[in-house]
């Protein structure tokens, strides 16, 4: 298994093969594969092969994965496709970004924000106080902007079920 089959893979669109390739790497945890997987990861549109890519990253232990999982995790591609990305940050040092993960635990899908708050729960008594505070807010003003809709909608129905 090398770099040079995987992107073989890639290129011929084989992407069972570079998957199977992807997973011999990760359970043999080869580092020196970790920028190529890191570019991989930035650049394919593919959500099944950015999966593998994500959970292998998970499973080598790279820190250098944080940063680029987090900013595909913001990227409008990934919509619909982010549960197995929020599950690679599991062994990480995500702290710096529980504001993101806040984020996501308010505005994502079923998935998206349980797995958030999975995280944000990880972290327990290690998150700063000014942190819990910041996210708190957060959480207090999104409760605050969903029971205004809650009100608009009721009112909406009032006005519709009217004979």
């Amino acid at each position: 298994m090398n770099i040079k089959d995987l992107e073989e893979k890639i290129n011929k669109n084989e992407i069972d093969e570079a998957i199977y390739i992807i997973e011999q790497i990760a359970e043999r945890k080869i580092e020196k594969s970790v920028p190529f997987l890191i570019e991989q990861l930035e650049s394919t549109n593919n959500h099944l092969l950015r999966n593998a890519i994500a959970i292998a990253l998970s499973d080598i232990g790279d820190e250098e994965a944080v940063d680029p999982i987090i900013r595909l995790l913001k990227h409008p591609k990934t919509k619909g496709f982010r549960g197995t990305l929020l599950a690679a940050l599991e062994p990480f040092d995500y702290s710096r970004y529980l504001d993101t993960l806040v984020d996501f635990m308010c505005e994502g899908n079923f998935e998206v924000s349980r797995k958030a708050l999975l995280l944000i729960e990880a972290m327990g008594k290690d998150m700063l106080v000014e942190t819990r505070q910041k996210c708190v807010a957060k959480v207090r003003a999104e409760i605050e902007r969903l029971q205004d809709k809650i009100d608009f909608l009721s009112e909406s129905l009032d006005v519709l079920e009217e004979e």
